[in-house]
């Protein structure tokens, strides 16, 4: 996993994971959590990956069933606000940490991490 330094060269690269799929939120522990998307990358011809986001030291989530999850609708995208010490991801658009809460998913910690993977199902 890479530190997120420049979440909107990242997002704008993966066009803010619009129409992607959530393919697993994993509790790695109580101030680790790790959401995983399959999305479209511009850098590879638009070709499917899959990324992970680890976002560490949990102050605040919104997580919803597993069971649910695919049933999450995403056509509008993730949202990454980072804002001094903290840095949360969101199932939707949102411009700043307190409307990052009003999501049906988001995870708020002090860091996120990332990594890009093979596209798998």
């Amino acid at each position: 996993m890479k530190p997120l330094t420049n979440a909107s060269t990242l997002l704008d690269r993966i066009d803010h994971a619009i129409d992607g799929m959530i393919r697993s939120v994993t509790i790695q522990s109580p101030s680790v959590i790790t959401i995983t998307l399959s999305v479209q990358d511009k850098g590879r011809e638009y070709d499917w990956i899959n990324i992970a986001f680890e976002v560490s030291g949990i102050m605040d989530v919104q997580l919803v069933d597993e069971s649910k999850l695919s049933f999450l609708d995403i056509s509008e995208g993730i949202s990454i606000i980072m804002d001094g010490h903290q840095a949360g991801i969101g199932i939707g658009r949102s411009s700043n940490i307190n409307n990052l809460k009003d999501l049906p998913l988001y995870l708020l910690g002090d860091s996120i991490k990332y990594e890009e993977l093979n596209f798998s199902e």
